[in-house]
C-alpha cells in the first residue's frame, strides 16, 4: 500500500471524475494507520478491567481488516496494467527490502542485547535453533516486533495475485465470497500471529471483498445510497452478539469491521466535496506515510515501555486510561512521522527501498 497510484489533480477538479485518483480511499488509509497503531498501543497496555479491554478491542483493534481491505481494493483498481513480474518486484523493493532492513535491529535486540523477548510460541519452539535458523524463522513469522506478522502474510497475496487477477476478470467467481466469509468465521486468525498462513486464509475474504468493493464501486454506492441503514444495523448485531455472547473478541469482529471498511468508504465518497480541506490535507499526509509508520511505531510503543521499566514509571503510565493511551498514541505516530521525514530529507526517492514511504 504505497502511494504510487497516485496522480496529481487539479485542486477544482472533483476527485470523482479522475479515474487516476481515488481520494476517499486516500483518506481511508490515513485512518487506516492510526487504527493499527491503536491496535498495538491496546495491547502493550496494562488492563484492570476486562470488560473494558474486550469492548475497546471490538470497537478500535483489529485494524488489520482496513489495511488488508484497501490492499484488496488498490489492487484491483490498478489491475488492468498488472504484470506478474513487475508487480512482485514492486512489492520486493517496496515492501520486502524495508522489512528486511528494519528486522535488523529487533532481531538484534532479541537475539544480542535481550533486550526485547520474543512471544512465548516463538521461544518454546524456535530457541534452540542455531542463531541463523533463528533469524529465517523470525522473518517468516515476524515475531521480532509485534506488527511485522503482517508482511509474511502480506506476502502470500502477492504470490498468488495471479489467481486473484483470474477471479477479477472472470467476475462471476466472486460468487465464492460467501464461502470465504464463512471460512473467516470459522477461521480465526492465528493466535499471537504466529502462523501466517493460517492468518492468510483468515484474512482472504477481506482481501477479495476489497476487490469485489472497487470491480463495483459504482453500483455499491448506487445501492447504499437507498441501503446503508441494513449494513449500520449490521454492524450493531454483529457488535452486541460478539460481546455478549462471546467470552473474548473473535473471527465474527472481521466480519464486524468488513462492514465499517463499506460504510466508512462510502461516507468518505459521499462527503468528499463537504470535507474541510485540513481533512484531506491530514488524511492524505498520513496516508503517503502509512507504511512508514506501520514499519516505525512499534520500535516507540517498544521505547516507551522500555523506559517505564527502566526508569519506573508510576503504574498509572503502564495502565489503560485515556491519558496514558493518548501519550502513547502521539509518541507513536509522531515519533514514526518526525523520523520519516528525517529519512525521506537524506534519502529522497530511495527512502521507499528502506522505510516503505
Amino acid at each position: 500500500m504505497t502511494g504510487t497510484y497516485l496522480n496529481e489533480i487539479s485542486p477544482n477538479q472533483n476527485p470523482k471524475s479522475s479515474s487516476k485518483f481515488l481520494r476517499y480511499i486516500h483518506n481511508f488509509r490515513g485512518f487506516a494507520i492510526l487504527t493499527i497503531v491503536a491496535t498495538h498501543i491496546i495491547a502493550s497496555l496494562q488492563w484492570r478491567n476486562e470488560t473494558i479491554e474486550k469492548l475497546t478491542y471490538i470497537l478500535i483493534g483489529n485494524g488489520t481488516v482496513y489495511f488488508v481491505f484497501i490492499a484488496g481494493f488498490l489492487f484491483q483498481f490498478l489491475s488492468s496494467k498488472y504484470e506478474y513480474k513487475k508487480y512482485l518486484n514492486k512489492k520486493l523493493q517496496y515492501v520486502i527490502l524495508p522489512y528486511l532492513f528494519l528486522s535488523i535491529p529487533a532481531i538484534k535486540l532479541c537475539l544480542i542485547e535481550k533486550i526485547y523477548t520474543p512471544p512465548d510460541w516463538f521461544q518454546h519452539h524456535f530457541s534452540d535453533w542455531s542463531i541463523p535458523g533463528q533469524i529465517l524463522m523470525y522473518l517468516l513469522t515476524g515475531a521480532h516486533l509485534p506488527p511485522f506478522w503482517f508482511i509474511p502474510m502480506i506476502t502470500i497475496f502477492y504470490l498468488i495475485s495471479p489467481i486473484l487477477i483470474w477471479v477479477d476478470r472472470h467476475p462471476k467467481n466472486y460468487w465464492i465470497l460467501p464461502i470465504l466469509l464463512g471460512i473467516t468465521a470459522i477461521i480465526p486468525r492465528a493466535q499471537y500471529n504466529a502462523n501466517p498462513i493460517q492468518s492468510f486464509v483468515h484474512f482472504l475474504s477481506v482481501y477479495m471483498i476489497g476487490m469485489f468493493c472497487s470491480h463495483y464501486r459504482d453500483k455499491i454506492f448506487s445501492i447504499l445510497k437507498r441501503k446503508y441503514f441494513w449494513l449500520l444495523i449490521g454492524f450493531v448485531i454483529l457488535t452486541i452478539l460478539e460481546f455478549t455472547i462471546t467470552p473474548r473478541p473473535t473471527a465474527i469482529n472481521s466480519w464486524s469491521k468488513l462492514i465499517l471498511c463499506v460504510l466508512i468508504i462510502y461516507c468518505l465518497w459521499l462527503f468528499e466535496l463537504k470535507l474541510p480541506k485540513q481533512f484531506h490535507d491530514v488524511m492524505g499526509f498520513l496516508a503517503e506515510l502509512s507504511f512508514g509508520i506501520y514499519f516505525l511505531h512499534g520500535y516507540f510503543i517498544i521505547a516507551y515501555s522500555g523506559a517505564a521499566n527502566k526508569f519506573g514509571f508510576n503504574q498509572f503510565w503502564t495502565q489503560a486510561n485515556p491519558l496514558t493511551f493518548s501519550l502513547i498514541f502521539l509518541l507513536s505516530v509522531g515519533a514514526s512521522i518526525v523520523s520519516l521525514l528525517i529519512i525521506k530529507n537524506i534519502f529522497g526517492k530511495k527512502s521507499r527501498f528502506i522505510v516503505g514511504s
